[in-house]
């Protein structure tokens, strides 16, 4: 009986620990219940609905861009893009997922390649897989969406340019956002892989404006990560839609008169330096780039001899030929070197010590002054001008009508030109300046180099006597018509100048040929030809040597003569002479601007 007591004593013991152990046991499980479900339960209720609710950020529309008249020239088109959302995924249901969208729509090879070396991290942003989906892939996809974890669709953009190559140059376009685009504080959707930016042009120039704001959509997902359900959203800020000056009417028109050519053709209004074309040729198709760019497309741009990817209007610096000389007969005329009844003899050459400097013409133009020697374009006459001022003096005249500058254009690649003198020359070459440095610049060649741009705004400034500046769009703030200053130059040397330039055209001088018929709409202007290699002998036809060697063509014009309203520069690479290759381009383009001003409503 004591043994049976023994163990009765131990087995109640036991009981009590047992019991004891029960009861703290399940205490310790109503204060977790108490904690999960009341201390907690805020904290885990936004748990659970993150992993109900997946947050997808939405990229915003991006601006038009419009001409002055409100044509569309950039758009957007619809875009139907299948994305992979990481989150919940493991490495074999992302496997499994990419085998089935590829046996059901064909994912690209590149991408294919790019994601077998993906690790799957929910912390990665969705992936677009493929973009520019059919109707018909995008029913496929959506049939099998159960089958397909971490899929969505998603209707994006794609930029579209109507006007194709014509006005390629000054758009630009959008492309990818790269690695060298990114820096710290860029907004999430920087981020985003279906995102572009502006990568040249105009596109680029406005990026802030055009870009917008990403929204926010809010999608329930199943257990398995598969989008259910749209249950809310924030829509995405567009960009601001800009106007531009352009007109794109004449854009057209100047891209399609130099269609086949090097060429660039600028016009501008001279009252508020609105520019109404900028057309560079050859040039590129945009829409490429907005859908992906091929490698032999690419490898076909790059290798043409005649750039199509270089922007020649404000890129291109060449040798200004005869449309300098005015510069360096205005500067002769305000030092006192010469005055308007001055008259040199020009015999078809100019001799510096025992150096013969030819001019174009052979047999030469005889007894002129000014005014003929830029109608009949002498050379003789501004090598005679340049050796009695010296090149400060003409170098600083260049300056004040916008050689030698950039106006702020805010676009890429926008190049200064040089006007020289001697310590230019000293910095670059570490040479001093020669008397026949002085000689051959005062033609507009040798050192001297200007954009067709620059070019453009000399004329604007001869036309006016005024500080004229492009600009390429109007802000709101801008709106108004600008105060240019007037230019630090005598009004009778402008008239003079100006006077000259009308005989060019309409006194039979070189760009007789080219004169506009309606004297409503008369053009005034001067011819060049800048020669790309040294030719040593005269009149060669420039038909018969090869295209890289032919002068340059150049012109430039202000019209109507009796109230300058508009002026214009073209550049024809290796196109021969000013005379036959540039002067019809501006008289056609200059015409058609004039016609639109009269029915600005024409289409």
């Amino acid at each position: 009986m004591p043994k049976d007591n023994e163990k009765q004593r131990i087995f109640s013991r036991r009981a009590v620990i047992l019991g004891g152990l029960q009861v703290a046991g399940f205490a310790a499980l109503a204060s977790r219940l108490y904690y999960l479900q009341f201390i907690k339960s805020a904290e885990y209720a936004v748990l659970s609905e993150n992993n109900r609710i997946k947050l997808q950020l939405m990229t915003p529309e991006r601006g038009l861009l419009l001409d002055r008249m409100g044509v569309a020239m950039a758009t957007n088109e619809k875009n139907y893009r299948v994305f992979l959302d990481y989150s919940g995924l493991t490495q074999q249901t992302f496997r499994t997922t990419l085998e089935k969208l590829d046996a059901l729509v064909g994912i690209p090879a590149k991408k294919m390649k790019q994601l077998e070396r993906t690790k799957v991290s929910s912390a990665s942003m969705p992936e677009m897989l493929k973009e520019h989906l059919t109707w018909e892939e995008v029913s496929l996809i959506e049939l099998h969406m159960l089958e397909l974890p971490g899929l969505y669709i998603d209707i994006g953009q794609i930029r579209h340019y109507p006007f194709l190559d014509k006005a390629a140059h000054l758009l630009g376009y959008v492309s990818a956002v790269a690695k060298e685009d990114l820096s710290e504080g860029d907004p999430p959707l920087m981020r985003l892989p279906d995102f572009k930016i502006g990568k040249n042009g105009v596109e680029k120039m406005l990026e802030d404006e055009l870009r917008g704001s990403a929204g926010i959509r809010q999608i329930e997902v199943n257990v398995h990560g598969v989008p259910v359900r749209e249950i809310g959203k924030k829509p995405s800020v567009p960009g601001q839609s800009v106007t531009l000056t352009i007109d794109s009417r004449v854009q057209t028109l100047a891209a399609d008169l130099v269609a086949g050519q090097s060429a660039a053709v600028v016009a501008m209004e001279i009252k508020n330096g609105n520019i109404l074309c900028l057309a560079s040729m050859p040039a590129f198709d945009p829409n490429v780039f907005s859908t992906g760019i091929s490698s032999d497309y690419w490898k076909t741009l790059s290798t043409d001899k005649k750039a199509p990817l270089l922007n020649k209007a404000i890129t291109g610096q060449y040798p200004p030929g005869s449309t300098f000389k005015m510069l360096v007969g205005m500067a002769g005329l305000e030092a006192g070197a010469i005055t308007e009844s001055t008259r040199v003899h020009c015999p078809g050459h100019f001799m510096l010590g025992d150096h013969q400097f030819n001019c174009w013409k052979e047999g030469g133009h005889g007894s002129v002054n000014y005014h003929d020697a830029v109608k009949g374009s002498c050379d003789v006459f501004f090598y005679t001008v340049a050796q009695k001022i010296g090149i400060d003096k003409y170098a600083d005249m260049a300056r004040r009508f916008g050689l030698g500058q950039t106006y702020g254009l805010g676009m890429e690649g926008e190049k200064p030109g040089i006007i020289p003198d001697p310590d230019w020359k000293l910095a670059k070459y570490k040479q001093r300046w020669a008397a026949g440095d002085t000689i051959n610049c005062a033609i507009g060649q040798g050192y001297v180099l200007s954009t067709p741009l620059q070019l453009a705004v000399m004329t604007a400034r001869m036309a006016s006597g005024m500080e004229v500046v492009p600009r390429l769009w109007v802000s709101s703030e801008d709106a108004v018509v600008p105060e240019f200053k007037p230019l630090d130059v005598d009004r009778d040397i402008l008239e003079q100048t100006q006077e000259a330039m009308n005989a060019v055209v309409n006194g039979g001088g070189t760009a007789a040929g080219s004169r506009i018929a309606d004297p409503r709409f008369a053009m005034a202007g001067k011819t060049g030809t800048s020669q790309v290699r040294k030719i040593v002998q005269r009149g060669v036809n420039q038909a018969t040597i090869p295209w890289e060697a032919r002068h340059h063509a150049l012109f430039v014009a202000f019209a109507p003569v009796a109230a300058p309203k508009y002026a214009i520069a073209v550049v024809v690479e290796h196109g021969g002479g000013g005379a036959s290759a540039a002067a019809p381009i501006a008289r056609d383009v200059l015409q058609k601007i004039q016609e639109l001003d009269e029915k600005p409503t024409a289409s």
